[in-house]
């Protein structure tokens, strides 16, 4: 899976993605299929995409960034806000000379794509939304414990909540590789990246999209319930929505022979 730096707003930006190698300073051919940028989720990384990334580089080609201080990306701070982190996603695009794109963004970065929607709807083909929300159910338990990790006074917490339970009893592999992937973003940028969450709201706004839309949702996930989900359907018009059995807010790892049926599905109805 090749990977590349590229320079979005003084930013050194991480990206991986499917095909040909190029020179430093030569932006890859994106020509294979749709193009599609993948979006993490909070506190996330490029990285978890890899099973996606090698799935879509079949017929397409797929692109996953390191968000500003998270990953490999420069930086030990993220963006204060879903909106500033949308206003990046259209300046990579920039970087990589991409017009249009397919958005696929799990989690936050299925908000952030929404936002992305709405205020910039030429860069936008198509929406792909897993596990994500139009506003966040964040607790403020939730929001104190990374602040206490990020300020040193707690150690990281390594927990099942985000899994199925089924996973958990019969693929705990793949509970130890989400652990993984969380320690590889700064506790600081954990903790800023759910204060963003917090701030948003994108139920009214939503209903404006005119983008085909497919939402997945894990019938499992307590974050982002498939009750969140039906209502960004509900709210963008023609939106599709798939609800994966077995799977929790991780649906990327848990799931991604169904996530990616899903997925192939819809793209192959894109005109």
């Amino acid at each position: 899976m090749p990977t590349k730096y590229t320079d979005v707003k003084g930013h050194a930006t991480y990206y991986y993605y499917h095909g040909a190698t190029t020179l430093p300073e030569v932006v890859p051919d994106f020509s294979r299929g749709r193009a599609i940028v993948l979006v993490h989720g909070a506190g996330g990384n490029a990285h978890v995409w890899h099973r996606q990334i090698a799935a879509l580089g079949q017929k397409h080609s797929p692109i996953a960034l390191d968000l500003p201080g998270h990953g490999r990306s420069a930086g030990v701070e993220g963006l204060a806000t879903v909106q500033d982190y949308a206003d990046f996603i259209a300046a990579f695009m920039d970087a990589l000379k991409l017009r249009s794109a397919v958005i696929f963004g799990h989690s936050m970065g299925g908000a952030i794509a929404m936002d992305l929607a709405l205020r910039y709807p030429a860069r936008v083909q198509a929406l792909i939304l897993a596990a994500t929300a139009a506003k966040f159910n964040v607790s403020s338990d939730l929001v104190e414990s990374l602040r206490a990790v990020m300020m040193g006074r707690a150690p990281q917490a390594f927990t099942t909540d985000s899994y199925s339970p089924k996973t958990v009893k019969e693929n705990f592999d793949v509970v130890r590789e989400g652990w993984m992937e969380q320690i590889r973003t700064d506790p600081r940028v954990r903790y800023t990246d759910i204060v963003a969450c917090t701030k948003v709201d994108l139920r009214d706004g939503i209903v404006k999209i005119d983008k085909p839309t497919l939402v997945v949702a894990g019938a499992d996930d307590q974050g982002t319930s498939p009750a969140d989900a039906e209502i960004i359907r509900s709210k963008i018009r023609g939106a599709k929505l798939v609800t994966i059995p077995d799977s929790g807010h991780v649906v990327l790892h848990e799931r991604p022979a169904e996530l990616q049926a899903a997925v192939d599905s819809f793209l192959a109805e894109l005109k």
